[in-house]
């Protein structure tokens, strides 16, 4: 018996001597862990910093010279690029500048409440509610022209063709399709109000979205059609959305933004991928297919940048500053404006640059390595190297 009592003490004294031995080695270990790190700090701290320069840091220093440009007439102005350049239209005139500010010509203008748009080399310039309406180049006004009726929207392509969308004494509306000499080429009328225009990618045709409304619920129609037939090509089954703007992809296909959703359609009319917005849209830009939408969710109150390169199947949403406000996309990269930055992002969700802002701004454009910052009466511009 009292050999027996001695196994068991013997036993638990090697089972106490080995659980501390462990705590020693793991001890040690963590120690020696901690020594490694602290010996190779300057790699591990060199990759963050690495990892923080990727992206580039602009200074934000604003150019002089020429700039700031002043707005003086009114700070209802709208920017637009032509072709390399800036087109400036106020309420009574288009200036056209350099990227360095220099003006380059200064272009009356004779309509009450002007808007302009622009594609690549041309500018459609239209009285919203009158009848003018004109397209001019970056050397010079191309044509100057009367619609038939009052003009609610237009569109421009980048070879020069205009679409105008009208009132009617008849219809709902209009659509009129002008060649690049202001010649008259399509007419058709609609019964329903048409809400956005964008020309085929070889301007032979056009998509546009036609709105109806039931029991107080927006749904849209988009109806692709060619200029050489009143035939529709195709058109889709309703939408339930309030939708804003289309734009077609280098291949073909189009993009089309909804209040509530985004959406791809392939070249015969059929849905191909769609994302329901998790919130309220903030703001929203689509270039040639690539799609940037700011969201706010109400629930999270979160602001999430999603970007779509080309579809909706699997879009990239990124949690994003509270304060931003306005959204562009230019040459295949998003921009995004805060109420102190602007942050660059490649469609896969990298970012790539940032600048800081001293100022308060409203919007802005880019172009080349420029940013154009628009206040309510001036311009700054600040290089953006990505």
């Amino acid at each position: 018996m009292k050999k027996n009592k001695i196994d068991i003490i013997e036993k638990k004294k090697r089972k106490k001597i080995q659980k501390s031995f462990l705590r020693l080695l793991v001890l040690m270990l963590i120690a020696a862990f901690c020594v490694f790190l602290y010996m190779e700090r300057g790699n591990w701290i060199s990759g963050v910093e690495n990892r923080i320069e990727s992206i580039r840091q602009n200074d934000g220093v604003l150019a002089d010279g020429n700039f700031p440009l002043k707005v003086s007439d009114d700070g209802d102005y709208q920017l637009q690029v032509l072709d390399d350049r800036l087109a400036l239209l106020s309420n009574s005139y288009l200036y056209i500048y350099s990227v360095r500010g220099e003006n380059i010509d200064t272009r009356q203008v004779s309509y009450i409440k002007p808007v302009i748009k622009s594609n690549g080399d041309y500018s459609l310039c239209f009285e919203n509610g009158g009848t003018g309406f004109r397209v001019d180049k970056a050397d010079g006004v191309l044509y100057d022209r009367t619609a038939d009726d009052l003009i609610i929207t237009g569109a421009v392509s980048d070879i020069g063709y205009t679409a105008l969308i009208t009132a009617s004494s008849t219809y709902s509306c209009s659509i009129y399709i002008y060649d690049s000499n202001g010649k008259k080429i399509y007419t058709r009328n609609c019964v329903e109000r048409v809400n956005d225009i964008s020309f085929d990618n070889d301007s032979k045709g056009c998509v546009f979205v036609q709105l109806s409304s039931e029991k107080g619920e927006i749904s849209s129609v988009m109806r692709r059609v060619r200029f050489d037939t009143q035939d529709a090509v195709w058109e889709t089954p309703s939408m339930s959305s309030l939708c804003m703007e289309t734009s077609f992809t280098n291949d073909g296909r189009i993009c089309v933004i909804g209040n509530n959703m985004c959406a791809y359609y392939n070249k015969k009319g059929q849905l191909e991928s769609m994302y329901t917005y998790a919130g309220v849209l903030l703001s929203y830009h689509v270039q040639k297919g690539q799609a940037a939408v700011l969201i706010r969710s109400d629930e999270t109150r979160e602001t999430s940048l999603v970007l779509f390169d080309g579809s909706a199947e699997e879009p990239v949403s990124i949690s994003v500053n509270q304060s931003a406000s306005y959204v562009r996309v230019a040459d295949g990269v998003a921009y995004l404006m805060s109420s102190d930055n602007i942050v660059s992002y490649a469609f896969n969700g990298n970012a790539v640059a940032t600048v800081a802002l001293d100022n308060a701004y409203e919007r802005f454009i880019k172009l080349k390595e420029y940013l154009f910052l628009m206040s309510y009466d001036r311009i700054d511009r600040v290089n953006f190297d990505e």
